[in-house]
């Protein structure tokens, strides 16, 4: 087990569906995966970064206004905040909290918080039932790329919401799509959170930390607090792990990879696909 990996955080994240592990990134780190992104943002502001189409990725989304930055899919199109990912045991630690046997990095996302505006506020949801995916193993891991108190826009989620045995139809799934019948209403998902006996944890952290959380997990955030300072940073990046299967969803809408014939409905992604970053006992993913 990784030293940062406690049985009692391996305990919680199977209870309640988020862990918390301190100190799980270092302050070079931290500062390293920081300039990366400013970098990032700071070319696509000014025109001087672009980026096409990938061969298996889907396109970056880059959304700026209102003191509000949300950035998607930058992993495999930016070889420093590669290089970051596969050069830490980031992924090892994710591993042995949720008990897989290999991981494979496949989408990341950025949000930067500035302000006071409500908007700052991520709004309640879950990331499975966007998935084409069938297991547990497809946590997000959250980093706090800036300490992260109360005021300043931690994640809230719902405690054992992980061990719901339905899906939910997203607000944001794909526009005309049909749900399969076993697919619950999104409003229950919202009245679930707005119920008087509601088990909401609210999880501040430091730079560096880390969150790992349950595909299942319902959560959002608080917004920045009016007199806060500063910038919000978390980073977010989904792993694939060992009990996973692809799964036909035509509600998807964060599908880890363009269409491919590879794909077959109920077997492992294939790695000419999504590449091993990591495998339990070998230190070289393509062992």
């Amino acid at each position: 087990m990784h030293p940062k990996v406690t049985q009692e955080i391996i305990d919680t994240y199977a209870d309640i569906g988020v862990a918390h592990v301190p100190g799980a990134f270092s302050a070079d780190w931290v500062a390293g995966m920081t300039e990366v992104i400013d970098d990032v943002i700071n070319g696509l502001r000014a025109g001087t970064v672009e980026f096409g189409p990938h061969e298996i990725q889907r396109d970056v989304e880059f959304e700026d206004h209102d003191g509000y930055v949300r950035l998607i899919n930058l992993y495999n199109r930016v070889p420093a905040m590669n290089a970051l990912i596969e050069g830490c045991d980031c992924a090892e630690i994710v591993a042995d909290v949720i008990e897989s046997d290999e991981m494979r990095a496949w989408m990341d996302g950025t949000f930067l918080k500035e302000g006071n505006a409500e908007e700052t506020a991520t709004p309640w949801h879950n990331d499975e039932c966007l998935f084409p995916l069938q297991g547990h193993h497809s946590p997000s891991m959250w980093v706090a790329l800036t300490d992260v108190g109360r005021d300043n826009a931690p994640l809230k989620t719902l405690a054992r919401s992980n061990r719901d045995p339905h899906r939910y139809v997203s607000s944001w799934a794909l526009e005309g799509a049909v749900a399969p019948a076993n697919f619950h209403p999104w409003d229950e998902l919202l009245e679930r959170t707005e119920a008087s006996d509601a088990d909401i944890r609210v999880w501040e952290a430091k730079a560096g930390d880390m969150l790992v959380i349950h595909p299942k997990t319902i959560h959002a955030s608080l917004p920045r607090t009016a007199g806060q300072n500063g910038r919000r940073i978390g980073f977010s990046l989904r792993w694939i792990g060992s009990d996973i299967r692809y799964e036909i969803n035509p509600t998807a809408k964060l599908s880890p990879f363009q269409d491919s014939a590879l794909l077959k409905e109920g077997e492992l992604i294939p790695e000419e696909v999504i590449p091993v970053t990591w495998r339990r006992n070998s230190h070289n993913a393509a062992a």
